[in-house]
């Protein structure tokens, strides 16, 4: 029988801690300068504290992904927990998959599953999707 799975609210792995990356002081050589309102800084500087990155690194990939015109970059805490997440789902779902064919290859053989086997293992692999969902819905709300 496949495990439950822990809560959707629970980090995948609750005990690594987030990998980061090592500051480079010469990745960034230039220097721009801009003038905003206060009303403006104060939403700029709020914007950029809630998603843990400084202002400058925050102005930098909102001004870069509208130049570009591609995605935006998370913060590395946040692109950490959901890679682990990921992984998390991709195991269980793995797991699931393979109960749900050892199930089939009784059935073809003849065989009967215990009662209720089937009905569980596909009910644990309806809340994993549900959890794949959710993350992917996490990523895409969490965009700068």
């Amino acid at each position: 029988m496949p495990r439950e799975q822990p809560s959707p609210s629970a980090p995948a792995f609750p005990d690594r801690a987030p990998r980061r990356r090592s500051r480079n002081p010469s990745q960034r050589t230039h220097k721009l300068t801009t003038r905003l309102s206060l009303a403006e800084k104060t939403e700029i500087s709020a914007a950029a504290a809630k998603r843990a990155v400084t202002v400058a690194r925050f102005l930098a990939a909102a001004a870069l992904t509208a130049a570009r015109g591609s995605l935006p970059v998370q913060s590395n805490e946040q692109l950490d927990a959901a890679i682990d997440e990921l992984a998390a789902l991709r195991t269980a779902v793995s797991r699931v998959g393979n109960n749900i064919n050892q199930i089939a290859y009784v059935y073809n053989s003849g065989g009967q599953s215990r009662p209720g086997e089937l009905d569980h293992a596909l009910g644990v692999l309806t809340r994993i999707l549900a959890r794949v969902d959710d993350t992917a819905d996490t990523l895409a709300r969490g965009r700068l």
